[in-house]
C-alpha cells in the first residue's frame, strides 16, 4: 500500500503556499503623532523589545507583500483580533514601522518585502480619537468624520478638500471615486483601530438630510473603502474590532454584520473556485490541489481500508455499519487521497459556518494541510484524515478559529490539543509522549484534533459519537484499544473536552478539569507538602518495621537492637536517581553514625532506608496540590451550587480518584530501598539498593511495609515467622565469635542487628527455635537463670528467653563450670537396709525385708496428674513446660491463670490482664473477676463477674477508670484459656504467652494446665 507521498503530487502553488490567507488582530496612536515613548517610537528599540509572534510575522508578510506587489494574492483587507501571543497595539505599530521602510523590520520579514522609505502612503485612525462634534484639530484643518480624517492623512489638505463638504456639513459618505483620486495606483496602508467605539457617538449626529445618522454613513463608507481596496493591487486596509465582551462589543457585532457583505464582495476578487454541489467537492478539491494522483493506488488503499474495517467489525469494534458497505469503499476511491470523513465533516458541518465559504473554505484549509503534510511527511500516511489538520501550525489554527469567528477555540487548541509555546505541551501531547517514544502514533492528538473539527459547529450537530470518531481516526495497522485508551485519558485530563455519554465535544467553557487546574494553581506548595508528609506516615505503618520518618541527623535514628527500623527519608532532604545506585550522602551518614555526637553506629544491620526518586518528586507534589484543590471545591457549598448533579457526581469521583493517585504517587516515588549488605561496594558505605516494584491502584491501600518485606525476603535479607527455620550450625558459624566459650542470648540476638552479612530478624522465635535446635545438636548448653539449671540434649525443650541473664555455653565450658543439666541421669546411691541403715552388702541386723512375704501394705493408687505452678511469669511458664516434659505431655487443652492483688499494683495488673488477652493468640477466653473499690466518703464499688472476654472488655473500660480513682482496691481474677485444637507446649504461641506476661510486669501468678490426655498419671 503506497503512501500519499508516493502516489500523489500536489500542485506547485499549493506547496509554495500561494493559496494562504490569514487574519490577525492588533491596534495604534501616539506613534503616528510622534509623541510616543522611544520604546514605541524608535523602530529599532521597538523591535528589540517586542516578542515576535507568528501572528505578527504573518501580518507583516501579508500587508507588505501586497503593498510592494511581490505577493499580489495577499488579502487587501485584514481584520485583527486579540491573540494569545501579543496585543493589537504592538502589531499595528510594527506594521506602521515596516510600511515606512524601517530596516529593523527585517527581524520579522525578509528584507525584500520592506518597501523603500516614503513609497507607501500611510493613514491610521483610532476610533476613540474621532470626535464628530469638536473634530480632530490639525495644523491647517479640523476633521470631523472617518473619511475626512483618512482623506487628510492620505492626501493632505488637497485630499481633504475633495471630501470637505461631506465631512463638515452633509455627513454623507463619499463613494469609491474619491479614493481613486486621492490614492490612485500608489501603494497605501489604511489602519482603522476600534472604529466601533466611534459608532456609539456617531449615532447622535444626523446627516444633512435628517434621514440617516453618522453611524450608518460611517458603515456605508467602510463598505465602499473595502470595495475600493479589493479593486486595487497595492492597497491594504487593516481594521480591528473589539471582542463581544468588550465595552463596545454591541457596536462591534453590528459592524461585523454590516461588513459581512463587504468581505464577501472582496472575496470575489480573489482567485477561487465558484460554489459547487456536494457531489463535486471531492473532485474539485483533488483537481485543484494535486497535479497528479495514481488512481490504481486509490483503489488499493480503499481495498485495504475496507478489509481493515471488516476485521475490526468482526472483533466487535465500535464502528458505524456504513464502514462495511461497498459504497463506502467506492466513496474512499472518489475522495482519495482524502479520507471521506474529512471531506464529509468539512462539507456537512464546517461549511455551515458562514465565514467558511464552503468549497473555497475547504480549498483554502486543505491547501494548508497538504502543504504541511508534504513538509513533515509522517510515516504510514495512506489517506489524509481529519487528524492531519495540524493545529500546531498557526495558519491552520487561525483558519478554523479567527476566520470562522471562533477565536475562543484558540485556548482549546493551546491547552488540550497542540501547544506551540516553547517548553509547554498540551494535554494530548503529554498523553502521547510515552507512545511516541515507544514508536507508536500520537493517538491522543489524532483523537483530539478529530473531535475539535466536529466541535466548531453549534447546536445538536456539534461533537462526534464514538463510532464515527473511531472510523475517522484509525488506519490499517492501528490498535483500536489504544485509541479508546487515549480517548478516555483525554476526557480525564482535558480542560475543555466534554463527553455527554453519547458525543465527544470541545467547548469554550472550561470543564471540571479546567476548574480544578485553575484551583490547583492557587494551592501552595507548602500546604501540599504538609499533606504529603501526613500521608507518607500512613503509607508505612508501625508493625513489621519500626518506621522513622524524615530524620535529619544521626541522633534522630536510635542505635539499638530492638525492632528493625524503616527509615523514610524526606523527599526534600535527599533523593536518588536510576543511574546512580550509591546512597545519598544523608543516608550514608545516618547509616554510619549514631547519636547527637555522631559516633559510629553499632546496630547497622537493623536499618533499611526508603529514598524518593528525584524524577518523581515534582509530579508527587503536583498530585497533592490537585487533591487539595478538588477538596476545596467539593467542600465549598457556594461553589458546588452552580454545578449540575452530574458534575457534582463527577467531582466527587475525581476527589476519590485524586486521593488514590496521591497514595499511588507516594509509593511510586519512594521506589529506592537501601539495605545493609556485606557485599556492597566500599563507596556505598555498606548499603546495597533494590528498586521496589510499581504498585497497582488495587495494591496501594494496604500497608506498604509489606512491599518492603516482600523485596527483602526475595533477596534473603530477613527472617520472618513464615520462613524456614535457621539452622543452628549457621547461627553458630555466623553470629558466634570464634573461640568464644559463652554468650548471652541477648548478645546473640544483637549480633543479628550488628553484622551486615546476617539476615535481619523480624521474628525472634526464629532465633529461639535455632537455639533449641542447637541444644539438640550439642552445639551449646542453654542456661536458665530462673531455674539455675542448664538444658542439654537430654533435657526437655526449654522456653528460651532472650535476655542478658540467659546464657549459652559450649558443652565443654558447661562441663568445666559443673553446670547441672536438667534430665541428665546421675548414678543413684547404693541401696541401704531400711532397718540398720547400712548398705545391703554391709547389713548387720540380719533382717530381710520381703514385701511379698512381709505383708507390706499395697502401693497407693496412682495420683491424678495435676500440672500447676506459682511464681513470677517466666518461672511459672517454664515450670509448666518442665512438668509437661517430665510427664510426657506434648499438648494441653487449657490454661487457668489466677492473680490476686491490692492497691495500685492490683489495679495495674487487672488492667494489664485486659491488655494481654488480645495478644495471646488463638483460644477461647473466659474471665472471672471479683473487684472491690473504696473511693472514700462512703463511696464504694463491688463487682463480681464471670463471662466471656467479648462481654468483659466492654466492662473493662469502666473498671480501669475506677481503678485509677480508688483509695483502696482488692482484686481477684481468673483467666481461663481453652484451646479447642490443643496447644503444643513447645509452640511459639506458648512461648509468646510467657513473654507477654513477663513484659507486662505481672507479679506472682498461679497457672494450671490441663493435659490433652485425661488418664495421664504423675511421674514421680
Amino acid at each position: 500500500m503506497l503512501t500519499i507521498f508516493d502516489a500523489c503530487e500536489p500542485r506547485p502553488e499549493v506547496l509554495l503556499g500561494e493559496l494562504k490567507e490569514e487574519i490577525f488582530a492588533a491596534r495604534l496612536k501616539d506613534v503616528i503623532d510622534g509623541t510616543a515613548e522611544a520604546v514605541y517610537h524608535d523602530p529599532r528599540t521597538f523591535f528589540d523589545n517586542t516578542y515576535l509572534t507568528a501572528g505578527l510575522k504573518t501580518l507583516l508578510e501579508e500587508a507588505l507583500g501586497r503593498l510592494t506587489g511581490q505577493r499580489p494574492d495577499s488579502n487587501p483587507i485584514i481584520r485583527l483580533e486579540t491573540s494569545f501571543g501579543g496585543g493589537k497595539t504592538h502589531n499595528l505599530i510594527a506594521l506602521y514601522h515596516a510600511a515606512r521602510g524601517s530596516e529593523a523590520a527585517s527581524r520579522v520579514v525578509d528584507s525584500s518585502l520592506i518597501p523603500t522609505p516614503g513609497t507607501v502612503r500611510i493613514a491610521g485612525v483610532v476610533g476613540s480619537d474621532l470626535d464628530p462634534s469638536s473634530g480632530i484639530l490639525h495644523r491647517d484643518v479640523t476633521t470631523y468624520t472617518l473619511w475626512g480624517e483618512l482623506a487628510y492623512q492620505l492626501g493632505g489638505l488637497a485630499g481633504y478638500q475633495l471630501v470637505a463638504e461631506s465631512d463638515r456639513q452633509s455627513k454623507a459618505a463619499p463613494g469609491t471615486g474619491i479614493w481613486q483620486q486621492i490614492i490612485g495606483n500608489a501603494p497605501a496602508l489604511i489602519m482603522l483601530d476600534e472604529v466601533a467605539r466611534h459608532l456609539r457617538t456617531a449615532k447622535a449626529i444626523t446627516t444633512g438630510t435628517g434621514k440617516s445618522d453618522l453611524a450608518e454613513q460611517t458603515v456605508a463608507f467602510l463598505m465602499s473603502l473595502l470595495e475600493f481596496a479589493a479593486s486595487q493591487e497595492r492597497v491594504v486596509v487593516v481594521l480591528t474590532l473589539a471582542d463581544a465582551s468588550d465595552a463596545f462589543g454591541r457596536e462591534s457585532d453590528e459592524l461585523r454584520e454590516e461588513l459581512a457583505e463587504a468581505r464577501r464582495i472582496s472575496a470575489r476578487q480573489e482567485r477561487v473556485i465558484t460554489p459547487t454541489g456536494e457531489t463535486e467537492i471531492a473532485k474539485i478539491v483533488t483537481h485543484r490541489l494535486f497535479r497528479s494522483i495514481e488512481r490504481n493506488a486509490a483503489q488499493a488503499v480503499a481495498d485495504d481500508y475496507h478489509q481493515y474495517y471488516l476485521q475490526l467489525l468482526d472483533q466487535q469494534a465500535d464502528l458505524p455499519q456504513r464502514a462495511a458497505r461497498a459504497d463506502y469503499a467506492t466513496e474512499m476511491v472518489s475522495a482519495y487521497p482524502f479520507h471521506p470523513e474529512l471531506l464529509n465533516t468539512l462539507n456537512r458541518k464546517t461549511s455551515t459556518i458562514p465565514n467558511f465559504q464552503k468549497t473555497r473554505g475547504a480549498l483554502r484549509l486543505l491547501a494548508l494541510v497538504v502543504r504541511r503534510l508534504w513538509e513533515t511527511r509522517p510515516p504510514q500516511t495512506y489517506l489524509i484524515h481529519p487528524h492531519h489538520l495540524d493545529l500546531a501550525v498557526p495558519q491552520i489554527a487561525d483558519d478554523l478559529t479567527s476566520r470562522l469567528d471562533r477565536p475562543a477555540y484558540k485556548q482549546v487548541i493551546e491547552a488540550d490539543i497542540a501547544s506551540v509555546l516553547p517548553g509547554t505541551r498540551s494535554h494530548a501531547q503529554t498523553i502521547d509522549s510515552g507512545w511516541v517514544e515507544a514508536g507508536k502514533p500520537p493517538y491522543a492528538q489524532r483523537v483530539a484534533t478529530t473531535i475539535f473539527l466536529h466541535s466548531l459547529t453549534q447546536g445538536v450537530a456539534s461533537g462526534v459519537d464514538p463510532a464515527d470518531l473511531l472510523l475517522a481516526v484509525v488506519s490499517p495497522g492501528d490498535d483500536p484499544a489504544l485509541v479508546q485508551r487515549a480517548t478516555e485519558r483525554l476526557v480525564d485530563t482535558c480542560w475543555f473536552l466534554d463527553y455527554t455519554g453519547q458525543r465527544y465535544q470541545f467547548k469554550t467553557e472550561p470543564s471540571l478539569n479546567k476548574i480544578v487546574a485553575d484551583e490547583t494553581s492557587l494551592v501552595g506548595t507548602t500546604r501540599a507538602k504538609q499533606l504529603l508528609d501526613e500521608r507518607i506516615r500512613q503509607v508505612w505503618k508501625r508493625g513489621i518495621f519500626e518506621p522513622v520518618y524524615f530524620p535529619s541527623e544521626a541522633g534522630d535514628v536510635d542505635d539499638d537492637a530492638r525492632a528493625p527500623k524503616l527509615v523514610v527519608v524526606h523527599y526534600d532532604a535527599a533523593t536518588a536517581t536510576a543511574t546512580d545506585p550509591a546512597p545519598p550522602d544523608l543516608v550514608a551518614r545516618l547509616f554510619t553514625h549514631a547519636g547527637s555526637a555522631e559516633g559510629y553506629r553499632i546496630y547497622k544491620n537493623n536499618l533499611v532506608f526508603l529514598v524518593a526518586d528525584r524524577d518523581q518528586v515534582d509530579d508527587l507534589v503536583e498530585k497533592a496540590r490537585r487533591y487539595l484543590a478538588i477538596g476545596r471545591i467539593a467542600g465549598d457549598p457556594d461553589r458546588m451550587q452552580p454545578f449540575t448533579e452530574e458534575q457534582k457526581k463527577k467531582l466527587r469521583q475525581m476527589q476519590d480518584s485524586a486521593e488514590l493517585e496521591v497514595r499511588v504517587a507516594i509509593t511510586r516515588t519512594y521506589r529506592y530501598l537501601y539495605y545493609p549488605s556485606a557485599d556492597a561496594p566500599r563507596a556505598a558505605a555498606g548499603l546495597a539498593r533494590e528498586i521496589l516494584p510499581a504498585q497497582d491502584q488495587g495494591d496501594v491501600r494496604s500497608d506498604q511495609s509489606t512491599v518492603v518485606l516482600r523485596v527483602l525476603r526475595q533477596i534473603d535479607k530477613v527472617r520472618t515467622a513464615d520462613d524456614a527455620q535457621m539452622p543452628a550450625q549457621y547461627v553458630k558459624a555466623r553470629a558466634w565469635d570464634v573461640g568464644q566459650a559463652q554468650m548471652t542470648t541477648e548478645d546473640l540476638r544483637r549480633a543479628f542487628a550488628k553484622r551486615l552479612s546476617l539476615p535481619m530478624l523480624l521474628d525472634v522465635n526464629q532465633l529461639k527455635r535455632a537455639i533449641r535446635d542447637g541444644i539438640q545438636q550439642e552445639l551449646w548448653v542453654y542456661f536458665d537463670p530462673h531455674e539455675a539449671v542448664g538444658y542439654g540434649k537430654v533435657s526437655p525443650a526449654p522456653l528460651v528467653q532472650l535476655s542478658d541473664d540467659a546464657l549459652l555455653y559450649t558443652p565443654d565450658e558447661a562441663r568445666r563450670l559443673g553446670i547441672a543439666i536438667k534430665g541428665e541421669q546421675v548414678d543413684p546411691p547404693p541401696e541401704s537396709c531400711p532397718v540398720c541403715g547400712n548398705p545391703v552388702d554391709q547389713c548387720t541386723c540380719g533382717i530381710v525385708i520381703d514385701p511379698d512375704n512381709g505383708g507390706e501394705p499395697p502401693p497407693p493408687p496412682p495420683t491424678p496428674l495435676r500440672i500447676a505452678a506459682e511464681g513470677a511469669p517466666a518461672q511459672v511458664f517454664q515450670a509448666i513446660a518442665d512438668q509437661c516434659a517430665d510427664n510426657r505431655v506434648d499438648t494441653i487443652t487449657s490454661l487457668t491463670i489466677r492473680l490476686d492483688g491490692a492497691g495500685k499494683a492490683g489495679a495495674d495488673e487487672a488492667r494489664a490482664l485486659g491488655l494481654a488477652i488480645p495478644q495471646l493468640g488463638k483460644g477461647q477466653f473466659r474471665v472471672e473477676q471479683e473487684l472491690t473499690i473504696e473511693f472514700g466518703q462512703d463511696e464504694y464499688f463491688h463487682l463480681k463477674f464471670n463471662g466471656t472476654w467479648d462481654r468483659y472488655k466492654r466492662l473493662k473500660t469502666v473498671t480501669d477508670e475506677f481503678g485509677k480513682e480508688a483509695a483502696k482496691l482488692t482484686v481477684k481474677m481468673t483467666l481461663q484459656v481453652t484451646f479447642p485444637d490443643g496447644l503444643a507446649v513447645d509452640s511459639d504461641q506458648f512461648a509468646q504467652m510467657r513473654d507477654i506476661f513477663d513484659q507486662l510486669g505481672f507479679g506472682r501468678l498461679t497457672v494450671e494446665a490441663k493435659p490433652a490426655t485425661e488418664d495421664t498419671e504423675v511421674r514421680l
